[in-house]
């Protein structure tokens, strides 16, 4: 009997695998001529596909695009139904196996959470470190423009040179901005686009200015000259701040993380000590309070010490 409980899970979890990947490949060559429009601009045929669509398919797509995008901001090569299978194998599939193994229900409880949390956690975490290294390589991509906009190329042609010359993850995206101007999008459009994927505002105020400098004119190297300068000076205030504050930063951390590893820990080591907790109502009504606490404890700690500049 257990074999056929095994062999039942595993047949739903390769189900799950592969399901969701047969869907992508479908919908991906009934929408691919639709997205080549949009991607060149909004035609008359893609206004009309759009108002047949119902509204919840138009937010099913939205959603995966939002997810699309964090995934190639965060450098992870999956698509976003990979990336979501992915999260259900890991965060129900095996502990539901674990379960039917005979793992005691508070174990099974903190694989659901370990299992749920690990690769939403490890994309969060791909993605703040390109960010911030995409913000360090900012200074030294403006001065590569200012050179080639100096010898009389283009700002697309400049754009081009940071993709070559310089690394990830700002290669990639002045690139793919490069790509996309070849291809016939605005570069406004473009621009827009590059800085809602990567939220930074130095690279904001450069593509502002870029955008205002093609409608009034003006000398474009030197105004992204002056900006280099603004940015330079940002970037120094800003490690300035973050060497006083992470003291604060890893309290915070140590202190907020400390019960979370505990209960973890005692899953695994003796679950009996922490059955109580999901086993009776006092114990759950003891649990979510605990989880309330912590969470308003580390937002007031990270509303402290997170200093915008």
């Amino acid at each position: 009997m257990l074999r056929v409980l095994v062999a039942l899970i595993c047949g739903v979890a390769a189900f799950g695998l592969v399901y969701p990947l047969a869907l992508l490949q479908t919908k991906q060559r009934r929408n691919f001529e639709q997205r080549k429009r949009a991607f060149f601009g909004n035609t008359p045929e893609l206004a009309a596909s759009r108002r047949t669509k119902n509204g919840k398919e138009r937010t099913r797509l939205r959603r995966l695009d939002q997810i699309a995008d964090e995934l190639y901001v965060a450098g992870i090569a999956l698509r976003a139904e990979e990336f979501i299978t992915i999260w259900v194998i890991t965060g129900a599939i095996l502990p539901a196996i674990a379960l039917f193994l005979g793992a005691p229900l508070s174990l099974s409880i903190g694989l659901v959470i370990v299992g749920a949390a690990a690769p939403i956690g490890y994309v969060t975490l791909q993605k703040n470190r390109r960010l911030a290294q995409f913000g360090k390589q900012l200074s030294d991509a403006m001065t590569v423009i200012c050179n080639a906009l100096r010898a009389g190329q283009s700002f697309q042609t400049a754009m081009k040179n940071v993709g070559e010359e310089m690394e990830e993850p700002i290669s990639r995206e002045f690139m793919r901005v490069f790509r996309e101007t070849q291809l016939g999008m605005p570069l406004e459009t473009s621009l827009t686009r590059l800085v809602q994927r990567t939220k930074n505002p130095d690279l904001d105020l450069m593509c502002s200015a870029v955008i205002i400098q093609r409608q009034i004119g003006g000398n474009l190297a030197m105004i992204l000259e002056n900006i280099s300068d603004t940015i330079n000076q940002r970037i120094r205030m800003r490690g300035e701040v973050k060497t006083l504050t992470s003291a604060g930063r890893l309290s915070g951390m140590i202190i907020g993380g400390l019960p979370i590893f505990i209960l973890v820990l005692l899953m695994f080591i003796n679950p009996g000590y922490v059955d109580m907790f999901f086993t009776t109502q006092s114990g759950r009504i003891m649990l979510i309070v605990s989880v309330v606490l912590e969470t308003i404890g580390f937002l007031l700690v990270r509303k402290i010490i997170n200093i915008k500049m």
